[in-house]
C-alpha cells in the first residue's frame, strides 16, 4: 500500500488527536531518519503504524500474538492497551525493520533495532505532547546518539515511576542495562 494510501487508512482507524499525535510522531521520525541515516519512508511507515491498532481491544488479540510467537510482556497483559504496538505487527504487512519498531515502541526493547529507537524516541518526544516542556524536549534532542536519547527516556520515566509508584518493565531495564553497557542498535 503507497503511503498515501496508508495515511488515510490510519486517519480512519484513530480519533482525530490521536491521528494528529500519530503526524507528530511521523514528522519527528523523519527528522531523526534523515539525522541517523535511516530510511526516511520506513520512518513515515512505522510512524504511522504505530498507534493504529491504540484503540482495540487487546485482549481479543492475545491468542493471536501468542500463536504467531509474541513474547508478551507482565506489564502488557496487566494493560491491554500496551498491547497495541504488538497487534499492528500483527495485522500490518511491512518490512521486519518496521514491524520491530512498531512492535517495541511502548516499552523499548533492544531489540527495537535503529528505526525502532527513533520511534520510541518520536512517541516521547512529538511536539504535542504535553508532558515535556520545549527544553525538555531540545534536551532529549540534543544528544549525539539514538541510544543516548533513549537513556535520557528511560531515565525520565524512572523518575516519573518512582513518584507514581510503578515498576519499570522488564524489558525497559534490559534495554537501559544494554545501552548503558555501550552496546548500540543495529
Amino acid at each position: 500500500m503507497d503511503s498515501t494510501k496508508l495515511e488515510e487508512l490510519i486517519k480512519s482507524k484513530l480519533k482525530e488527536s490521536r491521528f494528529i499525535h500519530t503526524e507528530g510522531v511521523m514528522e519527528v521520525a523523519i527528522e531523526l531518519a534523515k539525522r541517523f541515516n535511516v530510511d526516511t519512508e520506513s520512518a513515515k511507515r512505522a510512524a504511522l503504524i504505530h498507534d493504529a491498532y491504540r484503540y482495540e481491544d487487546g485482549v481479543a488479540y492475545i491468542p493471536q500474538l501468542k500463536e504467531r510467537g509474541f513474547i508478551l510482556e507482565k506489564e502488557e497483559l496487566e494493560n491491554p492497551m500496551l498491547l497495541h504496538g504488538a497487534i499492528s505487527a500483527l495485522l500490518f504487512d511491512e518490512d521486519e525493520d518496521i514491524l520491530l519498531a512498531v512492535r517495541h515502541h511502548t516499552l523499548g526493547s533492544k531489540a527495537m533495532g535503529a528505526l525502532g529507537a527513533i520511534i520510541y524516541i518520536a512517541d516521547f518526544t512529538e511536539r504535542g505532547r504535553k508532558h515535556l516542556s520545549d527544553e525538555d524536549r531540545q534536551a532529549i534532542w540534543s544528544k549525539e546518539s539514538l541510544e543516548e536519547m533513549v537513556i535520557e527516556i528511560i531515565n525520565r520515566q524512572r523518575e516519573y515511576f518512582k513518584r507514581v509508584a510503578i515498576e519499570e518493565a522488564r524489558v525497559t531495564g534490559e534495554l537501559y542495562t544494554y545501552l548503558k553497557e555501550g552496546k548500540r542498535f543495529e
